[in-house]
Formats: structure tokens, C-alpha cells, sequence
């Protein structure tokens, strides 16, 4: 993944969630639970959101999204449906410079 791309982190968990909630680094960052959208830090600074299926989509990726990320997702009863940790690494700018020859 490049800088200031989009990432789409997603679950194997087939169609709609429950609840699921998304860590980086073991620190809470969004949750879904009930059709319902719960922020752990301030919106802006993570510039994600969360799908109703789980999926968690980062914006205009930097460097300091790279991270371990884990995703826990809970049947309506509260118990543990699934849990799944993504490593993500987000690189530098791809930056191209021209070449030029000179011929005599």
C-alpha cells in the first residue's frame, strides 16, 4: 500500500455483522454494533469508517497506519464469532524521475 491510497481491511465473515470492532496495535479504533457506529478515537485523526459488513476502510493512508491490525466479531448472543489480525504496512511515496540521455 502506498501513501495517501485507500485500504479496505476486511473480515471472512460472509455478509452483514453484528458487532465487530477493529484494534491497531491493541488499541480500539471503530466498532459496529447494531447497524450502529461507535468511534474510539477522534474521527478525523483515523479518517476510517466501517462497513456494515465489517470491513474497515482507511483514507489517504500514512506511514503510522502500519500496524497490526485485529478484528473481533461477535454473533448477536455475544459470543465470539471470529477473530482475525491483519498485518498492515503502508510504504512510501512512489516518486519517478525522469531520465534523460544526452547523445553527442
Amino acid at each position: 500500500m502506498a501513501v495517501n491510497e485507500s485500504a479496505l481491511l476486511s473480515t471472512a465473515v460472509a455478509g452483514n455483522v453484528y458487532d465487530a470492532t477493529w484494534l491497531k496495535d491493541r488499541k480500539k479504533l471503530i466498532q459496529i454494533k447494531d447497524k450502529k457506529v461507535k468511534y474510539y478515537v477522534n474521527k478525523e485523526q483515523c479518517r476510517c469508517k466501517i462497513f456494515l459488513n465489517g470491513t474497515l476502510q482507511i483514507e489517504q493512508v500514512v506511514k503510522e497506519d502500519s500496524g497490526k491490525y485485529t478484528v473481533t466479531v461477535y454473533h448477536q448472543d455475544g459470543k465470539l464469532n471470529r477473530e482475525e489480525d491483519t498485518m498492515f504496512i503502508v510504504q512510501g511515496e512512489c516518486l519517478l524521475f525522469p531520465y534523460h540521455s544526452q547523445t553527442s
